[in-house]
């Protein structure tokens, strides 16, 4: 799935990759709340596009699942984040 350009927000995709950085490199299933995006408004349906997209972009391996959980925006099962989600946390997020 892509996200035309004008729809793509870097903020959400910033928090996807960098949460999923901190599983210590091991497959997790991570679910993303609204607390995991520092008050911005986000939407459901965003973030999951979103999330859909770091994995269709090779940032991510993993599967966008359904969520039990009522506040849960998202959920990626067995994510990880790739060698190219962790480039592009160092070269457009400048963060390691």
């Amino acid at each position: 799935m892509s996200i035309p350009t004008k729809e793509r927000r870097d903020d959400i995709i910033y928090f996807l990759l960098n949460k999923v950085k901190h599983t210590q490199n091991q497959p997790q299933t991570v679910s993303f709340s609204k607390d995991d995006f520092e008050n911005k408004v986000v939407e459901p349906d965003e973030v999951r596009q979103h999330l859909e997209y770091v994995i269709e972009s090779g940032y991510l391996q993993g599967t966008v699942a359904q969520s039990e959980d009522n506040d849960a925006l998202a959920v990626c099962n067995n994510a990880q984040l790739t060698n190219e989600g962790e480039q592009v946390l160092r070269t457009k997020f400048f963060k390691v």
